[in-house]
């Protein structure tokens, strides 16, 4: 303590750390007013803290190692050991228990001068705001779901304020590249594989096998789910890993870097098919598109898979107009027509609660009586059971309509700031990557956005981590250029 206070009266800190601090500080003990807290817990969070703080002592140095572990965690460890906390806590797992050791020493880095943030920018007061929106939702009128929280907002909002300040230099982006995103650009697609193919003796992890969530088992007919348990959520690991891998093997010579691209250029697109999944099968595609419009190394690369894709569709033309997804249909009129009942049920519901919205995370049990308003959709008159029991499949409607104007509209201006760095920032390289890495970005959000109008994605921490992780390593790159120029590089 004697420290931090040296510190802060050595230096003046930004206001950003103490936002951060106290943002913390209140989710935690939002949290834990809603549990009921046994003594044993208290002493296993006390041991837990000091094994983390002694790991970090003893192994962890450099916070860009750290990340790339949280990745790992996040991707095959997700649904293991998972420990049940009471009362209203999100369950307690490794990706959780690597996510708070890193942002308690991010933090105590900060406070104790160690390291020095970048100013905050308009994405993060706007990303404060939908934080603080879905907290007084939750307060009021919604139900009180922490996990959600963590996982589709503050989490992923937090990681993009590490990564633009830990990602400094091209090594440290390299790290990123090519310890996590080439491994794992080839275990997705070639898991999907073994995984439709049920070789079930390669499929890992395991719980794939036998798929349950909260106690209820989890069926998506002959899709792929992957290791998220959902192939939207897989799907778009799959394209956003594939692009940064690409970018990595297309940015380095030799012939083994050429061979590993062609593999995972020519293995991934099967590996997206067998989601069967039509929002994924548009990312992918827009993905594409831009490498193959913006990037200069990964162009030709890009050009191949869009040709595989027209050529496949030619080819399968007769099957893709049918209903039958394990054949490519895409002409499932039933679930297409939900979705419009959903939408028009939501505006309705959006113009008598505009505001505060229905509350947080009762989208579902509030939308009965305006879906029952609902007679027709421009597909033809719908049959009645078409739109009940299902949650809105669009993360911008849903929190329009959960939230009302005080959580979309700062959910909006998150992605407008954020573009408004990310889409000049291809003109403005720096010394840690090139306009091909700015694209690469691009194209991942290009994917995540795409399904993101399809589905909800705050389930999913990955999902949402690994964009925000991409767009907070390019605006950092940029802070720095403007602020101290190429030797903040070195």
């Amino acid at each position: 303590m004697r420290a931090l206070v040296t510190a802060r009266e050595a230096r003046k800190l930004p206001i950003t750390f103490f936002i951060l601090i106290a943002l913390s500080v209140f989710i935690g003990a939002y949290a834990g007013s809603k549990a009921a807290l046994q003594f044993k817990t208290l002493f296993y969070g006390l041991v837990l803290s000091n094994v983390l703080v002694a790991a970090y002592l003893l192994l962890i140095k450099d916070m860009s190692y750290g990340i790339l572990v949280y990745l790992y965690s996040l991707t095959f460890l997700n649904f293991y050991w998972r420990i049940v906390l009471p009362g209203k806590w999100p369950d307690l797992d490794i990706p959780r228990l690597v996510f708070v050791f890193l942002w308690l020493i991010f933090l105590l880095e900060v406070g104790l001068g160690v390291r020095r943030l970048l100013p905050r920018t308009n994405a993060e007061i706007a990303m404060l705001g939908v934080v603080i929106a879905i907290v007084i939702s939750m307060s009021t009128n919604g139900v009180v779901q922490i996990r959600q929280l963590l996982n589709g907002f503050a989490i992923p909002y937090a990681v993009f304020v590490v990564a633009k300040n830990i990602f400094r230099t091209e090594k440290d982006i390299n790290k990123l590249v090519y310890l996590v995103a080439v491994p794992i650009s080839i275990y997705f697609p070639v898991n999907h594989i073994f995984e439709h193919y049920r070789m079930t003796q390669f499929v890992f992890p395991r719980y794939i096998l036998s798929p349950q969530v909260a106690g209820q088992e989890i069926f998506w007919g002959g899709r792929t789910m992957g290791v998220f348990l959902q192939p939207s959520a897989t799907g778009m690991a799959t394209v956003s890993i594939f692009v940064l891998s690409l970018y990595g093997l297309s940015k380095r010579g030799g012939a083994l870097a050429k061979i590993v691209a062609m593999i995972i250029t020519l293995l991934t697109p099967v590996g997206v098919f067998f989601t069967y999944t039509r929002s994924v099968y548009l990312g992918f595609f827009m993905a594409m598109l831009g490498l193959a419009i913006f990037s200069r190394k990964m162009k030709i690369y890009a050009i191949v898979i869009i040709t595989m894709i027209i050529l496949g569709i030619l080819a399968n033309w007769s099957n893709i107009k049918t209903e039958k997804r394990e054949v490519g249909g895409l002409a499932t009129k039933h679930t297409v027509q939900s979705r419009l009942v959903l939408y028009q049920a939501s505006l309705s519901m959006f113009l008598d609660h505009p505001f505060r919205g229905v509350g947080f995370k009762r989208f579902q049990e509030k939308a009965l009586p305006y879906i029952r308003r609902v007679r027709t959709t421009f597909l033809g008159y719908r049959e009645s059971w078409m739109g009940k029991n299902l949650n809105m499949h669009n993360h911008f409607l849903n929190t329009l309509n959960e939230v009302g104007l005080m959580g979309f509209i700062p959910l909006v201006l998150v992605y407008y700031f954020i573009f408004k760095i990310l889409i000049p920032a291809r003109r403005r390289p720096t010394p840690a990557y090139d306009s091909d890495f700015v694209v690469a970005v691009w194209a991942i959000f290009a994917q995540y956005i795409s399904n993101a109008m399809f589905m909800e994605p705050r389930f999913f921490e990955f999902m949402n981590v690994f964009p925000f992780m991409m767009a907070g390593i390019v605006i950092g790159g940029q802070q720095r250029l403007k602020l101290y120029g190429k030797q903040a590089f070195e």
